[in-house]
């Protein structure tokens, strides 16, 4: 599975290369580091590293191990991702649906609307990280039901 860990180094020497071992040592194989370090913050060098690991468990514990240097990570994003079509049937205002998508983190490739007024179609394209994608789906539909409208998704 592919992950961006993104870490806050801060600015001294040696310190990259103790959190690339951590990430290592947790069986993560590194596949790209973006070093910014024009933008040095309050000492910290936000640093993206895209790391391949075999499960979930191993970027939990690389996590640990990096935080336990006195690293901060800053956040983790899975990088494999599926793009999915739903329909939701029922809700007319079709910004609360957007905001509705965005809050829950979903990015929204594209949309059209089709029907009357008075009962809308939505077609949403939108990009989900494979792990956890039933969870996020459920609370779409959810999160629509709430709306007075109705969900409908590919099949799992």
């Amino acid at each position: 599975m592919r992950f961006k860990v993104t870490v806050g180094l801060p600015d001294r020497p040696g310190t990259l290369l103790r959190t690339l071992e951590q990430i290592a040592l947790n069986g993560g194989n590194i596949i790209s580091i973006i070093h910014n370090r024009e933008r040095i913050t309050g000492g910290y060098v936000p640093v993206n590293i895209q790391v391949d690991f075999p499960d979930q468990e191993c970027l939990e514990r690389s996590k640990v191990s990096i935080e336990s240097l006195g690293i901060p990570v800053l956040g983790t994003e899975t990088l494999e991702k599926r793009v999915e079509t739903v329909l939701i049937l029922g809700p007319s205002q079709v910004g609360r649906v957007v905001d509705t998508f965005n809050s829950l983190g979903l990015k929204i490739v594209g949309v059209s609307v089709s029907g009357l007024p008075s009962s809308p179609c939505l077609k949403v394209v939108m990009e989900l990280p494979i792990q956890g994608r039933k969870t996020l789906l459920d609370r779409l539909e959810g999160a629509v039901s709430s709306l007075g409208g109705l969900l409908i998704r590919e099949e799992d």
